[in-house]
């Protein structure tokens, strides 16, 4: 698991923010597509490894909630005040979880808005390149 500061460094690095699209010539504009297409490549590996970070978040969290639940034995003995200390440290712990996933959620959008931003240039290319073409 790396980390959502892990995913903006390496999106920072990746520059693609800063990516001019060149259709003066179809060399420049099939060079770009190829371009686009190793951006692409490289964002969909990212948005695989966020999701999987996430997934892995879900299942530590879901061993920690298991954790918290009693044996039924013990549960026949639990006090009023103990299961509501138990569903407060519950309600902390999904509260903790959710906080997690969200930094991550963010980086994920960041991701498709930038998978999109590639289909609508790929898009802009290709007719640029068949209204010189013919």
């Amino acid at each position: 698991m790396f980390g959502p500061k892990f995913y903006q460094q390496q999106l920072d690095e990746l520059g693609i923010d800063g990516m001019e699209i060149n259709v003066s010539t179809i060399k420049e504009a099939m060079q770009t597509l190829n371009e686009l297409e190793e951006y692409e490549d490289i964002l969909k590996k990212m948005r695989h490894n966020i999701r999987v970070d996430i997934r892995n978040i879900r299942k530590e969290y879901l061993l920690i909630l298991k954790e918290l639940n009693p044996s039924p034995e013990d549960k026949q003995k639990e006090s009023a005040r103990k299961v509501q200390k138990r569903i407060k440290k519950k309600k902390s712990v999904l509260k903790k979880r959710d906080a997690k996933i969200k930094s991550y959620e963010i980086m994920e959008n960041m991701v498709d808005n930038y998978l999109t931003q590639i289909d609508d240039a790929r898009i802009y290319i290709r007719n640029s390149i068949e209204t010189r073409v013919g």
